[in-house]
């Protein structure tokens, strides 16, 4: 079957769809390729070479081997040569490609704006003993263009070599968006758009939509997350939560160069690590060169300020009962938050429209999904551990 181009037709139902799947990495890509329809080259630039697509691959597999074999699975479920599909995922540049017909580097070529937007809370309470406790709440929005069908929810139970993890899949196999582990670590991607590199600044490395599977599965902890993260190398310009219980950092990678941030214990935040669509770290900042990124900065300080609010200590001494609130009521405000169309952290228009999002409270590893804009869209609470 040769591979269709083209951007995905309008009238294609998103696919909100939940698996649940135990096995080999071999069988998960066979039964999703099975069950989706034929794949479709997305609307972004043109792939690399094939032999520079190889070795993206050679990459992945001395890192996960495990994705490879699901990446063939998938391809030969969906009667596809392996190494074309792999090609078509295989992508560098992440701008939307909105006319066929556009050169590559055209200096008239449109970029769109991202819209994803995390934040993670820690919380200590006592409970009456005087106990101390923590609790740790995650508020997660993934936002783009409504032509992209598939937003699958996938919960994974692997036979061998690698974590369980439930997480959303977008419209490239194998991937994942975002997603909670076995282990109770979280993580997220964030695009962000930069000056094209030049071509001798892109090396062989791990597509995006592998990135955070790769952390997922092999990963216990953010912290394990985060050292992986930043010595991988990569092919895109994204930005990556990683968070448990313990700890939280935003990984802004870029196939230049990779930066940690952490939580500013100087500036008094270190409660709350937020995250949007543009760079912080003075060294990555200027690949982005002119961007405006004034709707990334008013979402982020958004969910600074109301992501780290659950109640005030003054409220907490006046109502004893919420001296430890429950794990139900944290979900509910992270969902809250998430809903917000002030900032807007909720999108409902172009490239800017919630596709889904997710809750999560990390010390009981419970997540929550809504299939589409939370601001209208209740969130489901999905299979534990």
């Amino acid at each position: 079957m040769e591979l269709s181009a083209g951007v995905p037709p309008s009238d294609e139902a998103p696919d909100y769809r939940t698996f649940d799947l135990h096995g080999s990495h071999a069988y998960l890509g066979y039964a999703l390729g099975e069950a989706d329809p034929p794949f479709r080259m997305q609307f972004w630039w043109w792939p690399p070479p094939a032999r520079f697509a190889d070795a993206c691959r050679d990459v992945v597999h001395d890192i996960h081997p495990h994705l490879v074999d699901e990446l063939y699975a998938y391809a030969d479920a969906q009667r596809l040569s392996a190494r074309a599909l792999w090609q078509q995922c295989c992508r560098v540049n992440l701008k939307a490609r909105l006319s066929p017909a556009q050169p590559l580097f055209s200096p008239a070529s449109s970029e769109l704006a991202e819209g994803c937007s995390t934040f993670v809370r820690f919380i200590s309470t006592r409970t009456a003993s005087g106990e101390e406790m923590r609790q740790v709440i995650v508020g997660r929005n993934y936002d783009y263009l409504p032509q992209q069908a598939r937003r699958q929810r996938i919960r994974f139970m692997p036979d061998c070599c690698a974590n369980a993890s439930i997480g959303a899949r977008g419209s490239v196999p194998c991937g994942r968006y975002d997603g909670l582990n076995s282990q109770g670590l979280f993580a997220s991607l964030h695009v962000v758009m930069t000056e094209t590199p030049r071509e001798d600044e892109v090396k062989p490395g791990v597509p995006f939509h592998l990135v955070l599977r790769i952390a997922l599965e092999l990963c216990r902890t953010a912290r394990e997350a985060c050292d992986l993260l930043t010595r991988i190398p990569h092919l895109s310009s994204l930005n990556y939560l990683v968070a448990d219980a313990h700890d939280a950092f935003v990984i802004e990678a870029d196939p230049r160069r990779v930066r940690v941030i952490e939580r500013d214990l100087a500036a008094g935040s270190e409660d709350t690590l937020a995250v949007t669509n543009h760079f912080r770290h003075p060294d990555m900042r200027p690949l982005q060169g002119n961007r405006a990124f004034a709707n990334s900065e008013c979402r982020l300080v958004f969910l600074q300020r109301q992501g780290g609010r659950v109640e005030t200590t003054q409220e907490r001494r006046a109502a004893p009962c919420f001296a430890h609130p429950s794990v139900d009521t944290l979900l509910d405000h992270a969902s809250a938050v998430m809903a917000d169309r002030s900032a807007p952290v909720c999108g409902l228009s172009g490239s800017l429209t919630t596709l889904w999002s997710c809750v999560a409270e990390l010390t009981t590893k419970r997540i929550r999904y809504a299939a589409g804009p939370p601001c209208f869209t209740p969130y489901e609470e999905m299979p534990a551990f």
